[in-house]
């Protein structure tokens, strides 16, 4: 066989042909026999093609090959985060594989990236074979040795925990929550200074649960009942929630608080909105309090996931220079279905904008100009100020573009798109995702990939009436269509990551389906970057064309909330 990897050879087009193969498995026995044949150019000139040789079934048939694919796994030469992450998959049993992908790791993340890819690596461990795997111990080492990683991960560690159900003495513990139970456990015990801090945010959280329970639980109808007697028990309780390491970031500090301040906000699940002084003089300067959302029965998980793959897309981008302004608030999980959100501060919704301008019983025609007019006012008529304003709109706007349109995000409507006082734009509530919609009498309202309505063209062309025909439209479209591809040269990545959080249970995130959705809206399929380029540049023009669906969508849930 030629194994010549020369440009145009047949050898050369069948391997990068088969790199994009996402399951070895149903690969024919010609395809795997070829890449173990292949195995020292793939080694020398393609190793981030690991995951697809690893996966092979041929080599795991014979002794002979496992023992030459160990001595080739002990002298494998660099190896990417993606690729290594990938290796972590249930897909890779063999623990010499596994280990081989987190020496890797441990070599690549630095702590910030750590804290990064936290929550797909907790996960990683249930596909492990034993409690003291390399990957528990890593993750044990890492949060040890950097007390922000050790914070996250012990509040991730008891989430996890709190989803095992089980009667205490009539069953036998899941192994997974034994297995949990002795990371956390192994932690707590190197990490006694910090152990007393970490047992006050612990009994802040099951106050604030109590008090939740609580406030549910009362027959008055109106909010104002409901707060005021929050607000009588925090007064009681004060000082059991105050002068205290934020839960929410360890680097935060909580003051006082601010009793006045603190709510029960009207959604469904009747959540509580804290606020506290900031302690620290100079942060002090610009974030005066802390506002924190503690809502109980809501699970908070696949918001988390969904923020943090879009960090990871912000990563991303940015390793090319791409900034696109995101603001990917911080959500904690912490037991079942209790948790935190950080509230983003100085913005509105784009509803609350709407309403502000009387606009609601006219939705279906809400004026284009409507966001440009709020934008420019909140610039003190100041026109330097409105353009760096709109720049940041223009970018946020593009990357939350790609983002919602990638992970499938649904039930877009103005209360959950926010606008903040210096432009960036953001969405908040990932309850529905991977093209998962909200149906009314059948009916599917969202009808396109993503938002993008003339209010925001609008306010991208810097209100030129003719938005579509401006430079500032197309220099819009250009960064869309940069952005995607970006994480389209990444979709392995992508896909193989969410099938790796398969074991979360999410509704929405259950079964091998439910990823291919990713295969869709990544064109995976499109293996030549021009393909790839022209079929996202579609979707977006079609995208951009359909502003009336939108609108419609829009204007029933105006009609739901007056």
């Amino acid at each position: 066989m030629n194994t010549s990897l020369v440009d145009g050879s047949d050898t050369l087009e069948r391997l990068l042909s088969l790199r994009q193969q996402l399951d070895s498995s149903k690969l024919s026995d010609d395809d795997q026999q070829f890449l173990w044949k292949m195995r020292y150019k793939i080694q020398s000139n393609f190793p981030q093609m690991l995951p697809v040789l690893a996966d092979c079934p041929y080599i795991w048939k014979e002794r002979e090959t496992i023992c030459e694919f160990y001595s080739l796994l002990a002298n494998w030469p660099e190896l990417n985060v993606d690729s290594a992450m990938e290796l972590l998959d249930g897909r890779y049993p063999d623990c010499v594989v596994r280990a081989t992908a987190v020496n890797k790791l441990d070599e690549k993340l630095g702590d910030d990236q750590m804290q990064l890819y936290l929550l797909p690596l907790i996960q990683a461990i249930k596909y492990e074979s034993f409690s003291a795997s390399p990957l528990a111990l890593l993750l044990v080492k890492r949060a040890l040795l950097n007390y922000h990683i050790g914070h996250t991960l012990f509040w991730l560690l008891r989430a996890e925990l709190a989803q095992f159900t089980y009667e205490v003495n009539t069953q036998r513990m899941p192994q997974m929550y034994v297995r949990y139970a002795l990371m956390l456990e192994a932690y707590c015990r190197g990490n006694s200074v910090h152990l007393e801090s970490m047992l006050k945010q612990v009994e802040m959280v099951n106050t604030l649960t109590a008090l939740s329970a609580m406030v549910k639980s009362m027959s008055a109808k109106d909010s104002a009942t409901k707060v005021k007697k929050l607000q009588q028990e925090l007064k009681l309780l004060k000082e059991s929630l105050q002068h205290m390491q934020s839960p929410m970031n360890s680097t935060d500090r909580l003051g006082e608080l601010i009793i006045d301040e603190c709510r029960v906000l009207s959604s469904a699940k009747m959540p509580l909105k804290l606020t506290w002084n900031n302690p620290e003089p100079l942060s002090r300067l610009t974030i005066p309090t802390h506002q924190i959302m503690f809502k109980n029965g809501d699970d908070l998980r696949q918001d988390m996931l969904t923020l943090q793959v879009m960090r990871i897309m912000d990563t991303k981008w940015k390793n090319h220079n791409l900034d696109y302004c995101m603001t990917l608030y911080e959500v904690l999980p912490m037991g079942r279905s209790i948790g935190m959100i950080h509230v983003v501060q100085n913005c509105q919704t784009i509803f609350q904008i709407q309403m502000a301008a009387k606009q609601v019983s006219s939705a279906l025609n809400m004026d284009n100009t409507l966001l440009n007019r709020y934008i420019y006012q909140k610039c003190s008529n100041d026109s330097k100020q409105y353009m760096e304003c709109v720049d940041r709109f223009a970018y946020s706007l593009a990357g939350y573009s790609i983002a919602t349109y990638v992970l499938g995000i649904k039930d877009r409507h103005q209360d959950n798109i926010m606008l903040t006082k210096d432009g960036r734009i953001f969405h908040i509530d990932f309850g529905h995702i991977l093209g998962h919609t909200k149906r009314k009498l059948g009916i599917n309202r969202e009808r396109t990939d993503f938002i993008l309505t003339d209010h925001f063209l609008y306010v991208v062309s810097r209100g030129k009436p003719n938005f579509r025909e401006t430079h500032e439209y197309n220099s819009f479209r250009e960064a869309c269509i940069k952005g995607f591809m970006v994480i389209y040269h990444h979709a392995r990545f992508f896909i193989a990551l969410f099938q790796m959080m398969l074991c979360m249970g999410l509704p929405e995130l259950s079964k091998p389906e439910d990823v291919h959705f990713l295969h869709t809206s990544l064109i995976y399929e499109k293996t030549k970057r021009e393909d790839a380029k022209s079929a996202f540049t579609k979707i977006f023009d079609d995208v951009a064309k359909s502003d009336w669906s939108t609108n419609i969508n829009w204007f029933f849930h105006s009609v739901k909330h007056l």
